[in-house]
């Protein structure tokens, strides 16, 4: 029987071990990185995001390298605009081709921010959240729905808004949960 006790409360420490999600202590604070997959449908957006930038990028140098004497002068800045537009519209898909999918929290304690940030495929980070502590109303795990495991979600100016900070098992979340609680409350 000892037997069993022990191996299972192996299993257990090895399920408490391997998270969805990982804490990286920094010199300001810490982040909270997301080991979860990107959706299938980012991904495949992207895929074809990045096709049609190749595809238009390519039509812009072709555009403007075109024999001018197929032009007369008023196409000539036809030809000119079309390429601008063609070569802003190709760059901006392969900008969003290369973005990450993944948003990460960075808990920054030295200037008492939260911050939501996407890295790209690069690893330069983009900030698309930035929230003060004092903005912060409450902490609670709350279930969700679609995986059925429970959520870490930080309450936003009394209102029905929450920024999610990690998913996992209840297990799992408790101890960052009172970590955010010690250090935003």
């Amino acid at each position: 029987m000892t037997d069993i006790d022990i191996n299972a409360g192996g299993i257990v420490n090895h399920v408490a071990r391997t998270t969805p999600f990982a804490t990286e202590d920094q010199y300001w604070g810490y982040k909270v990185l997301s080991r979860e997959s990107a959706p299938v449908s980012v991904m495949v957006g992207q895929a074809i995001s990045f096709f049609f930038g190749i595809c238009l990028v390519t039509a812009t140098f072709g555009v403007l390298v075109l024999p001018t004497l197929f032009f007369d002068g008023n196409f000539g800045f036809m030809r000119i605009g079309a390429a601008v537009l063609m070569g802003a519209i190709g760059c901006y898909l392969l900008w969003f081709a290369s973005r990450g999918s993944m948003a990460d929290v960075h808990i920054d304690t030295k200037a008492r921010e939260i911050r939501e940030v996407v890295a790209n495929r690069f690893g330069s980070p983009t900030t698309v959240g930035l929230y003060a502590f004092d903005e912060i109303s409450g902490i609670y795990l709350e279930m969700d729905e679609t995986g059925g495991q429970s959520q870490l979600l930080l309450g936003y100016n009394d209102s029905a808004n929450a920024i999610r900070v990690a998913k996992g098992t209840e297990a799992q979340l408790l101890p960052l949960r009172d970590r955010l609680a010690a250090d935003l409350l």
